[in-house]
């Protein structure tokens, strides 16, 4: 059996729906403060990647290791989102949005990606991406102290933000460590290790918006933007200020941004 998507919804089900797909090992609670601005005008939707969670009833309630091998992921998702509605995915949750945009654009109206590269492990064809090496050091890490590792890995996405402190004491916030789940957080990385989404991006058909922070260390702004597959409907957009997190560090720029796209590229 596979551990449920836990979501958590936000507004009028009348109103335009948007589902946000959280990153690797946070919880969905990152998503509050846009959520909550975002709920005056459509339905908010969001959701925790499988074994991650900041709710000591819902990890009592499920004893069944997470599953995320890319299809049965695919698949979950699509269940727990309202239909039709707006993909926006942050960092491997948005590759993860691009994935199934691509495979399965009956369920998506469009896509906003955030930090989110196409590929986050580099190759000979993909030099943007982490040193295989650096990665599987750290994935080694996670395996043997895995609250160590998540404490690094969010000490590292905050690095660039203005308030870098701040934006590190927030994130740390979000999942209290009791409520870690190293499976989750092992079975999350081989899918980021492993997961490449070229292809579906450049088969997108429906509206796609690629935010990236120019400030951030783990997505290369200026190298991924580079290399970034393209197709017709795409916008890509460089936040200058910004670093892994903008929708924390700047929430009304990053609000306002998918309000705006929303709204003209939506068919409603």
């Amino acid at each position: 059996m596979r551990t449920p998507i836990e979501t958590e919804a936000i507004g009028n089900p009348v109103n335009p729906a948007i589902f946000f797909v959280s990153g690797w090992a946070m919880p969905k609670e990152v998503f509050h403060g846009v959520a909550r601005h975002l709920s005056r005008d459509f339905y908010v939707v969001i959701a925790n990647l499988p074994g991650v969670s900041a709710d000591p009833d819902w990890h009592k309630r499920n004893r069944f290791g997470p599953n995320y091998d890319i299809d049965a992921l695919a698949e979950q998702l699509i269940r727990s989102a309202p239909k039709p509605c707006w993909w926006v995915g942050w960092s491997l949750g948005g590759m993860i949005a691009n994935y199934i945009a691509a495979r399965r654009s009956s369920c998506v109206e469009g896509v906003i990606t955030i930090a989110s590269s196409a590929k986050f492990v580099a190759s000979d064809s993909w030099v943007s991406g982490m040193e295989r090496e650096t990665f599987e050091q750290f994935s080694q890490l996670v395996a043997q102290m895995p609250e160590k590792g998540f404490k690094r890995f969010l000490a590292l996405q905050s690095q660039g933000a203005k308030e870098e402190r701040i934006v590190s004491k927030r994130l740390l916030s979000f999942q209290p460590k009791e409520l870690i789940d190293p499976e989750a957080l092992s079975r999350g990385l081989g899918l980021l290790s492993d997961l490449d989404v070229r292809r579906e991006i450049e088969l997108l058909d429906v509206p796609n918006l690629h935010m990236f922070g120019a400030q951030d260390p783990l997505v290369s702004c200026a190298k991924t933007i580079a290399e970034f597959p393209s197709n017709p409907l795409q916008t890509v957009i460089s936040l200058p200020e910004c670093s892994h997190q903008p929708f924390i560090e700047d929430e009304p720029q990053f609000v306002a941004m998918v309000q705006q796209y929303i709204n003209e590229h939506s068919v409603r």
